[in-house]
């Protein structure tokens, strides 16, 4: 038996699931001197994922929480993204991104669900991943010591541990959760214009996969359904009538904007996306700048999401400020769409 970060027990043997994660680590090292033959290492990293993970036990599922009775019904939705599991600041370090994960942030989490539970019956809880998940390597060439591990450990241990325990953390809190994955721009495997990858080559894509895999979602009896998208950059999500769209937000590229969020080519993209995406929208939920935002443009709304990185020279220079660390929590009417946004701040 061990104990999560956050005090459940688990079925499986720690030292055995840290031994297959670091088989799988050499199994990928090895399939990696493959990869520069071929087109892309998709295909690879899946298959080597699933062999090596396959005979794991998943963690045992905290108890199923006892249904509603209250008429009024809701949905929550967590947007995590911009984790950067592997970046290191003065003040940021995988201990730090821990604390603040499974700890301050579930923990308000917890709190604000309670809340709504009272008045609401809260049963169910999309939980939105939205890419730079991991730090990655491509973007850190000329400054390796602003990397505390090797994209491996980032996206094969450290990220996926974390995801899996949050998404275990909550499934003792609602009865279903539903795990939507989109790829950051962190996770390339090589710079934008030097990529020869197909663009769902992402290590954002193979920690999505990695904890997957940990929690085995096919054996929860429907508590936890998990989609990793890779076909696309973008997600349709459905909440009640009302549609997502998500993205990572490094499609979102020009000026006109304030703290580093460029509102006017975002408010652009949604003006083109309205006509063009297979399905109409209602709001369009991104992470990538680091500061959390809203705006609405005509019957559309945007939320940007915020970071848990701290003392990022980049976003100091590059934007000249400095972020403070969020996360997003909202609460959801299946007929009208959000009844409650809230930011939840990572640092007092």
């Amino acid at each position: 038996m061990w104990t999560s970060a956050w005090g459940v027990r688990m079925t499986d043997d720690r030292l055995q699931l840290v031994a297959t994660i670091e088989r799988l680590r050499r199994e990928l090292d090895r399939a990696n001197k493959s990869v520069h033959e071929m087109a892309g290492m998709h295909d690879v990293v899946r298959d080597v994922i699933h062999r090596a993970l396959q005979n794991v036990e998943p963690p045992a599922m905290p108890p199923m929480p006892k249904a509603s009775r209250k008429k009024q019904k809701e949905i929550a939705l967590v947007h995590l993204s911009d984790w950067q599991i592997g970046a290191l600041t003065p003040e940021y370090d995988l201990t730090v991104a821990r604390e603040m994960i499974l700890g301050r942030l579930l923990d308000v989490v917890t709190k604000l669900t309670r809340e709504r539970q009272q008045v609401a019956s809260v049963d169910e809880c999309v939980v939105l991943l939205g890419g730079d998940m991991v730090d990655g390597s491509a973007l850190r060439g000329t400054h390796a010591w602003d990397v505390e591990s090797n994209v491996y450990q980032q996206a094969m241990h450290d990220c996926p541990r974390m995801m899996a325990d949050f998404v275990l953390a909550l499934s003792s809190l609602f009865r279903k959760v539903r795990v939507e994955c989109v790829r950051g721009n962190h996770g390339r495997p090589a710079s934008f214009r030097a990529n020869m990858n197909p663009a769902e080559v992402n290590w954002d894509s193979v920690a999505y996969e990695t904890a997957k895999h940990m929690i085995k979602p096919d054996e929860t009896k429907g508590r936890i359904s998990w989609h990793n998208e890779t076909a696309t950059f973008f997600r349709l999500i459905d909440m009640g009538k009302q549609t997502v769209l998500a993205i990572h937000g490094d499609q979102a590229r020009g000026s006109g904007g304030f703290a580093g969020v460029p509102y006017y080519a975002l408010a652009r993209l949604v003006a083109r996306w309205s006509d063009s995406m297979p399905k109409d929208f209602d709001v369009m939920m991104l992470g990538h700048f680091h500061n959390p935002g809203l705006m609405t443009f005509g019957s559309k709304t945007i939320y940007v999401n915020g970071t848990t990185e701290i003392g990022s020279e980049w976003v100091l220079e590059t934007l000249a400020m400095a972020t403070r660390p969020a996360q997003r929590m909202q609460f959801w009417d299946p007929e009208h769409g959000v009844k409650s946004d809230h930011i939840i701040w990572l640092q007092t």
